[in-house]
């Protein structure tokens, strides 16, 4: 018999310990089992005393926990049921990840029903989990739904983007759009990464070689507005939306945020851009932080909300005709189409007054860090790789953008100094950046535009 420092007695070893012991501990006439599952070590007491049948007994029951644990058919908490709740569950886990279904077990749609009522269930309220949710059942599922996950391959999706046509309208059976088949593919690729890291599957990652099977279409360039352009499509807007356009062409703002513009977002010197309404559901946040941002009320700006503000009769700052919540899609159709046709100004949409916006501003001289403030990002890379493209002659546009914007926008709150009496003298604009003497606007005299 063995002797061991911190046991009185071993009474029984299985070749080691790691293949199991029963022990008495000093001072105590119970038998003890001793063994490791998953390289941890677990000492449990039998409730047994001493005797040559319960030795007999325990030494059988450990047998076979020994066996059911080498064929990985144990569960800790059945055999040990009075275990504390945080040791079940360590082991648990553990079990769960040795249990786990091969990817030729589980089908896609048998996954992807308990991923809804629980990964998706967890995500924030808004439009992806809305767009993910009619993803799912309207293209993922009807495909999917009868493959494991073993005969969701790279092939399978290939022939899936290439079953992707629009199912109604005038494109009914021509195949989606680039950016519209990426979009499918999100949460797809979502429900695939989660089941993989929650059974552990090491498998082939059937998107790594897509890029090539997308559609070869070009990107749709958004070009602002030249000045005069913009001036002519305005006036074909329906009168009661011409204020809101405007305070979007001089904000930079989208659609989505003047629709969540509160009259409590309207302070004394600036708006507070912090909601926004996207398919008639209003969010408490923009889709980034950089998103909630404070611009300053100019005067042109002050203009536009005062006319707002004495029409509006509820919360909303902007609304339709009929007082109800302002709707990209339908200010799209029913508002800017119309105006669209009778200026003849074509191939513009309401985000081309953001790339306006961006192109008038740097037109202006605006430092590129106050624009990137202004509009909502975090770096200057969207401002030149998304809206910096040229627009020709849009430099002769210069006074008239400057009356329009005013000069509170192109220089706001300077000091009362030599170059602050220059300016508001119209000596120079700005003193950097040296201007033709002919077209100079002189003291009271208004900008010369030819």
């Amino acid at each position: 018999m063995k002797q061991l420092p911190h046991l009185d007695a071993l009474l029984f070893d299985n070749e080691e310990k790691k293949q199991g012991c029963i022990l008495r501990k000093a001072g105590s006439r119970k038998l003890y089992i001793l063994f490791y599952y998953f390289n941890k070590r677990v000492e449990k007491t039998t409730g047994l005393n001493d005797t040559v049948k319960n030795r007999e007994k325990v030494r059988l029951w450990l047998d076979r926990i020994i066996e059911r644990r080498d064929v990985g058919k144990l569960i800790f908490a059945d055999a040990f049921p009075g275990s504390s709740d945080n040791e079940k569950a360590y082991f648990a886990k553990l079990e769960g990840w040795q249990f786990a279904p091969e990817p030729r077990d589980i089908l896609f749609a048998s996954y992807v029903e308990e991923w809804l009522k629980t990964v998706w269930t967890l995500q924030p309220e808004g439009t992806w989990k809305n767009d993910s949710r009619l993803i799912i059942t309207g293209w993922l599922l009807p495909h999917f739904k009868d493959m494991t996950f073993f005969q969701i391959s790279g092939v399978e999706i290939q022939k899936f983007l290439a079953s992707l046509k629009w199912r109604t309208g005038a494109r009914k059976g021509q195949p989606l759009s680039k950016i519209r088949m990426k979009n499918i593919l999100i949460p797809l690729r979502s429900i695939w990464n989660d089941a993989c890291d929650q059974f552990r599957w090491t498998l082939h990652n059937p998107f790594s070689n897509l890029k090539k099977h997308f559609p070869k279409t070009r990107a749709k360039r958004r070009e602002g507005f030249r000045f005069d352009e913009w001036l002519d499509f305005h006036k074909h807007i329906d009168p009661w939306y011409q204020p809101i356009a405007e305070l979007m062409i001089l904000t930079g703002m989208i659609n989505s945020e003047v629709a969540g513009l509160r009259k409590s977002d309207i302070q004394p010197d600036y708006i507070m851009v912090q909601h926004t309404i996207v398919r008639g559901v209003e969010h408490d946040t923009p889709k980034t932080f950089y998103r909630i941002r404070k611009i300053p009320i100019t005067q042109a700006i002050r203009k536009r909300l005062d006319i707002l503000l004495a029409r509006s009769t509820g919360d909303k700052l902007v609304t339709t005709r009929r007082g109800m919540i302002f709707r990209p899609a339908t200010f799209l159709k029913d508002i800017w189409t119309k105006a669209a046709k009778a200026s003849g100004i074509i191939g513009k949409v309401p985000y081309s007054m953001r790339h306006s916006f961006a192109a008038w501003s740097l037109t202006l001289r605006i430092d590129p860090n106050r624009l990137v403030r202004l509009m909502g990002h975090g770096t200057k890379k969207m401002i030149y790789e998304v809206y910096g493209d040229y627009i020709e002659g849009l430099e002769e546009d210069f006074w008239l953008i400057l009356e329009y914007y005013g000069r509170d926008f192109a220089q706001p709150k300077m000091k009362q100094s030599a170059t602050m009496i220059e300016y508001q003298n119209g000596f120079t604009y700005p003193p950097s950046i040296p201007l033709h003497p002919f077209n100079f606007p002189q003291q009271n005299e208004a900008p010369s535009y030819h």
